[in-house]
């Protein structure tokens, strides 16, 4: 018979938050065999091309009494996933089936869908249709679902899959369904219930055939256990288990959100038992991820067996990097500029605990999340400087769970270096630009697994609380055609410097042309780029200074006599970002930021100034946004505008606060200096 232990933990890892369940759950379930899908009643298996049904209730909701200035409701969210023995390989096979209603124009936004198809894992079999008020179907045809190259880095490319709905506007539903083929079976892909709407319904399968067991997480779960059912089919037994949730407020793409980990419900499994399986690295059968040392020592065994073969080459390339470098610091900084520049980034979030073999990293050129810091604590050791790995959950991701060893918690890896004073020296070599000792924000105080050569041990990354500043210094001259000619001078610091210098200086003359422009046209739709310049672009321990030239249209306004000159000109804010509606998450601002406009408007020919705007100030919980008008120089008028957020979190309690913080905001960008005809007095 079956055993089950079933355990329940409540979670206080934030006092701020609600508590949270975690459901602990074993089951050893029956021998791999081959799985065919066997539909439910009254719905077809997505791999056939059928579709489960659509319910009255779906057709006649044309509103959402929990929101009503809702543009869309996610109706269904679901995942169902069977582990098969294809010839000699295990594999999951997941069937998606998403169904979204357009409730208003807004809700056009979902009409573009892009499915990634992963580091492990192969995407097929997608559909998608645009079901009409009437009842009529315009199905999305075959070939307009579109692979992409979103990225190339040297030969390698991420791919993901494209299409658009067709006939989109209020009244229709929206769903696709596809399957997803994944390799990886020592963590199954978490899922998260919410949509980017409020959701209806959310549910997750998975059939687990006997012999294999798995830990079982279900955070933020509001108290639903598992539902656990036996299941079989032709010789196959084994069990499924199957979490279901409803009425979830979504999660909104706005500023301040929350990692979705912190807040959002989700399932994660963690493979704990395999029945007559060897797992390499841990050199015992049946037993896998018992704990934290278990997943220290597979990953440890995968990344030192990966260097093995190139040690050679490697030394030979490390004593050139540090070829005049006196001392052990000098040694190390040679050796992170180089594995930081040297070779190009491939900016996965998922950690696996694997990495391609050391020579074939070297010949590529690349590394991935992973293979970086592999590739760096090699190129230590062979200059005979010792450092350990460390797997990092990035502050970006959310807060390590200690209670719940997985690899899916980790984004990517780090090389730390003990001192005889002070904290840890932490070498993040995937921040490629980042200055020596800069801590990227990501790492800073971040949950982390230390490998310390396979014996395992979870702990927090030092805090270090970087500065991090933008300061734009602009000159506005308006024009009597009513457009402006700009001189820009933006001055970037600490994560903006290492931001820009990402976006540009890998780059070609022509590709940095091309960025500038895009910058532009988001911060000042219908500009032109007339010229641009850098300082510092390759030395990342001086400010990155950018100098552009451009004409912009929507800044002036001329009447008879008079004219009005928009006082903020970058990036300014139109609308209150965020919406009116109650904030269901809380506030984080996990990355700080110090931001600076200095605009000088000079006056339009024969024109002078009238008296200046008042100047605006507000304060939330999150900060404090300022801006002030001044006379500058030859009868210019000068605004200044100044924001700055502090890391930290909050209660959504404050999120009215914020959101009248950016109402003066909002205010304060529309706000024009007016100039009138007339000579300057005293010329």
């Amino acid at each position: 018979m079956t055993s089950l232990r079933l355990s329940l933990l409540i979670s206080s890892r934030n006092a701020s938050l609600s508590p949270k369940l975690f459901v602990a759950l074993l089951v050893v379930l029956a021998c791999l065999t081959t799985l065919t899908a066997s539909p439910k009643k009254g719905q077809e298996s997505a791999s056939s091309g059928g579709w489960p049904e659509i319910t009255a209730e779906e057709r006649s909701l044309s509103s959402l009494p929990q929101d009503p200035g809702a543009a869309a409701v996610l109706l269904r969210n679901d995942r169902t996933g069977k582990i098969r023995k294809i010839a000699d390989d295990t594999v999951n096979f997941l069937q998606y089936h998403w169904r979204l209603k357009v409730l208003k124009p807004a809700g056009k936004e979902f009409a573009d869908v892009h499915l990634p198809a992963g580091k492990y894992s192969r995407v097929s079999n997608i559909q998608a249709r645009t079901v009409k008020a009437d009842g009529s179907v315009v199905a999305v045809a075959p070939d307009q679902i579109f692979q992409k190259v979103v990225r190339q880095v040297g030969d390698f490319k991420f791919i993901e899959w494209v299409f658009s709905f067709p006939a989109v506007e209020p009244g229709v539903i929206l769903e696709y369904q596809y399957e997803r083929r994944v390799d990886n079976l020592l963590s199954i892909t978490p899922w998260y219930f919410e949509g980017g709407v409020f959701t209806v319904r959310s549910r997750v399968e998975q059939s687990v055939p006997k012999g294999m067991g798995y830990s079982i997480l279900c955070d933020y779960c509001q108290g639903v256990k598992p539902e656990i059912s036996p299941f079989r089919e032709g010789k196959t037994e084994g069990q499924t288990y199957a979490v279901e949730l409803k009425n979830l407020p979504g999660y909104r793409e706005e500023i301040f959100m929350p990692p979705p980990r912190e807040v959002s419900p989700r399932l994660e499994m963690v493979l704990q038992i395999w029945k007559g399986h060897i797992l390499g690295g841990l050199g015992r059968q049946d037993s896998i991820f018992t704990d934290w040392a278990a997943i220290a020592k597979y990953v440890n065994a995968n990344y030192q067996a990966g260097v093995k073969g190139g040690l050679e080459e490697l030394k030979t390339l490390a004593t050139t990097w540090t070829e005049g470098a006196a001392d052990p610091t000098a040694k190390i900084q040679a050796v992170f500029r180089h594995v930081q520049r040297d070779f190009r980034y491939l900016p996965y979030d998922d950690v696996y605990g694997l990495v391609r073999p050391l020579q074939e990293i070297l010949k590529s050129g690349y590394a991935d999340n992973e293979e970086k810091a592999v590739l760096l604590q090699a190129a230590l050791k062979v200059t005979g400087i010792d450092s350990d790995i460390a797997l990092v959950s990035g502050k970006d991701a959310g807060t390590l769970n200690p209670k719940f060893a997985s690899l899916t918690q980790f984004t990517h890896d780090v090389v730390v270096i003990p001192q005889s004073a002070g904290p840890l020296m932490v070498l993040d070599p995937t921040v490629a630009y980042a200055p020596f000792g800069f801590m990227p924000w990501q790492d800073s105080g971040a949950g982390a697994l230390f490998l310390k050569g396979g014996l395992g041990e979870v702990g927090t990354l030092p805090v270090k609380n970087e500065l991090s500043t933008t300061k734009y210094q602009i000159a506005v001259s308006p024009r009597a055609d009513a457009k402006a000619d700009l001189e820009i001078e933006a001055r970037y610091t600490g994560e903006d410097a290492i931001d820009n210098r990402e976006n540009l200086a890998p780059y070609s003359e022509s590709a940095r042309a091309e960025t500038l422009k895009g910058w532009l046209e988001r911060a000042l739709p219908g500009a032109v780029l007339v010229s641009q310049s850098f300082e510092n672009l390759e030395n990342v321990q001086e400010p990155l200074v950018l100098k552009v030239k451009a004409e912009a249209p929507g800044l002036v306004t001329l009447a008879e006599g008079a004219a009005t000159v928009r006082g903020c000109v970058l990036f300014c804010y139109d609308a209150n970002p965020f919406a009116a509606t109650q904030r269901e998450h809380p506030i984080f601002v996990d990355r700080g930021w110090n931001k600076e406009q200095i605009v000088d408007i000079h006056p339009p020919a024969g024109m002078t100034p009238g008296e200046p705007p008042l100047g605006l100030s507000a304060r939330s919980a999150i900060g404090n946004f300022t801006m002030r008008y001044s006379a500058g120089d030859a009868n210019s008028v000068k605004c200044t505008g100044h924001m700055v957020a502090s890391r930290g979190r909050w209660a959504a309690s404050e999120m009215d606060g914020v959101r009248a913080m950016y109402e003066k905001v909002v205010q304060a960008d529309r706000t024009a200096v007016a100039f009138q005809a007339g000579t300057p007095s005293g010329s």
